[in-house]
């Protein structure tokens, strides 16, 4: 028997979790009523981190621009926003 296999199966994390459901994916800041969307809204996910609240979101938004926020404002951008992003330019 290896080490790899007595070695006690650590349970996965919410944060390794979201991360593994959203890597890759474009994602949104949820906007809030009455504002219209924006190119600076949009942000591909880095990385997600613990936070005594709940999850923090690190994204990489325009011009490389690197930012945080809590996981419950921002969402998978829908097709049509993925679209809208696309023309946009950015």
């Amino acid at each position: 028997m290896n080490s790899a296999e007595t070695a006690p199966r650590l349970k996965e994390t919410p944060a390794r979790a979201y991360y593994r459901a959203h890597v890759g994916k474009l994602m949104i800041i949820e906007p809030k009523a009455g504002r219209e969307l924006s190119a600076g809204d949009f942000f591909h996910l880095d990385d997600v981190g613990t936070h005594p609240t709940g999850l923090l979101v690190t994204g990489i938004f325009q011009n490389d621009r690197r930012n945080h926020m809590m996981a419950s404002i921002v969402r998978d951008a829908t097709e049509e926003e993925t679209a809208w992003h696309g023309k946009s330019g950015q």
